[in-house]
């Protein structure tokens, strides 16, 4: 048995790790929020930061233990980090922030001992390079405000019905914890490219004689008519295409974004804080296209 397993271990290992460099690794388990509410993750998981040979691109991973399969990859560039939740006294739970988003993913330790926990979150903010902002620059009475923002509210309903899946005290002090990140932040929500490209919008291209005859070359072949483009711009797929693009967009994998569109991703780290990542990429294409 443990010969089998051992072999099953040496398959998955060669995905998880491709001939790179490994930072950093722990045991933790992961937290789903859903925006509304907390939900424990009851897997065995482990973290695991490496640099990939190959790519010279830095990952973030989280793998289910039990099964030897990786369920998240991100590229890090230089924009991870972790940060203890200090509410929650009895349970490690970590917080991994993005500096070029507003993405949070939460981590539960699921290290044996607890002494070691802080040595590998310094060693994999040490490795990441992110630049840790200042919290007390953040705001910090933010904290104790009532004026919690109302989706807050409604997020606190949710939490609180959220007590068959994790511990309800648990569940409140993380409640109460992005309520307070809720009410600190100056970022305006994220604005979705439905809201740029609307259906008005994208009728109107679909009268543009201009547009449809730059448009027509980018379809199949068996669409390329001022009709295909016509039926491609009012298709549920080009909406569903536009969410996830919106994803994509707020997301950590901007940078990346940036270079398959052939931009330059330098214009991120050079905006000022809390510009939105739609307008930075409208502006680079603009840009781009101006010349």
């Amino acid at each position: 048995g443990r010969r089998g397993k051992r072999g099953a271990m040496a398959l998955f290992q060669q995905p998880v790790r491709p001939n790179g460099l490994v930072h950093v690794e722990f045991r933790a388990g992961r937290m789903d929020w859903d925006g509304k509410k907390v939900t424990a993750d009851k897997r065995k998981g482990k973290v695991i930061l490496f640099t990939s040979e190959e790519e010279q691109l830095m990952h973030f991973q989280w793998l289910d233990r039990e099964k030897g399969e990786v369920s998240l990859d991100l590229i890090v560039i230089n924009d991870a980090y972790f940060e203890r939740i200090e509410k929650v006294k009895d349970g490690r739970v970590y917080i991994l922030r993005f500096t070029s988003s507003d993405k949070k993913l939460f981590f539960w330790m699921q290290e044996p001992k607890t002494e070691g926990d802080e040595e590998m979150i310094k060693k994999f903010n040490e490795a990441t390079g992110a630049s840790i902002p200042d919290k007390k620059a953040g705001g910090a009475g933010a904290t104790s405000s009532p004026a919690a923002p109302a989706s807050a509210g409604a997020a606190a309903a949710g939490a609180a019905g959220a007590g068959t899946a994790v511990d309800p005290q648990l569940s409140a002090i993380l409640q109460q914890f992005l309520d307070s990140q809720g009410a600190q932040s100056q970022r305006t929500p994220p604005l979705p490219m439905t809201d740029v490209l609307t259906t008005e919008v994208l009728s109107g291209l679909g009268s543009d004689e201009a547009a449809i005859a730059e448009m027509t070359p980018l379809l199949p072949e068996s669409h390329r008519s001022p009709e295909g483009v016509r039926e491609a711009l009012s298709s549920p797929m080009l909406q569903q295409s536009l969410r996830a693009l919106t994803q994509a967009v707020h997301s950590d994998q901007l940078p990346l974004l940036f270079t398959s569109l052939g931009l330059d991703p330098s214009a991120i780290a050079s905006a000022a804080p809390g510009t939105d990542a739609l307008e930075l990429l409208c502006k680079a294409m603009e840009n781009k296209y101006k010349k």
